[in-house]
């Protein structure tokens, strides 16, 4: 007997970005206190944060002359969030992350297109070289993602406990 396959047409998602504001907190409070997704994205150890405390967090955040923040916009609605943080002095080099917090939209290449989309616009920088990243060796749908956006392993390294990989793209 043949086995028949269905393919489901997915709507597609379109998605725009724009630097994080304090007006955004509320948001990113609910995936903070998420357990799950904490330990899905996160080497620190699980703490629930106040309104307050992710502000105070936030604000020192965003007034980093070394870093960018960007909010994931959907629908109107934020999504996710995207960090590129400044790694050494000669500027050649910036630490990445993206965090989709609305488990809906996982295994759907969200995470795939904005990288790629981010990767083609940081690399618009003639002295930009590499990109990197941190992520949990558990983490395969997060490291699928980025193995389709080019990265490749550099090592792998223990950060409290947990298993990391450390992924490199360069120009």
């Amino acid at each position: 007997m043949s086995k028949m396959r269905r393919s489901i047409e997915m709507e597609k998602l379109t998605w725009s970005y724009r630097r994080i504001s304090l007006a955004d907190v509320p948001v990113m409070m609910d995936w903070y206190n998420n357990r799950e997704l904490h330990e899905t994205a996160n080497a620190k150890a699980f703490h629930p944060y106040t309104i307050d405390e992710l502000n105070k967090y936030w604000q020192k955040k965003i007034n980093r002359t070394d870093a960018i923040y960007y909010a994931i916009i959907s629908n109107d609605r934020m999504i996710g969030r995207v960090s590129l943080k400044g790694m050494d002095s000669t500027g050649e080099g910036i630490e990445y992350a993206i965090v989709i917090g609305d488990p809906s939209l996982y295994s759907r290449g969200l995470g795939t297109e904005i990288t790629k989309s981010m990767l083609e616009n940081v690399f618009s920088d003639p002295h930009l070289r590499y990109v990197q990243l941190d992520v949990r060796q558990d983490n395969k749908r997060a490291i699928r993602c980025y193995e389709k956006s080019g990265f490749r392993f550099l090592d792998s390294f223990l950060e409290n406990g947990i298993s990391m990989h450390r992924m490199r793209v360069v120009k």
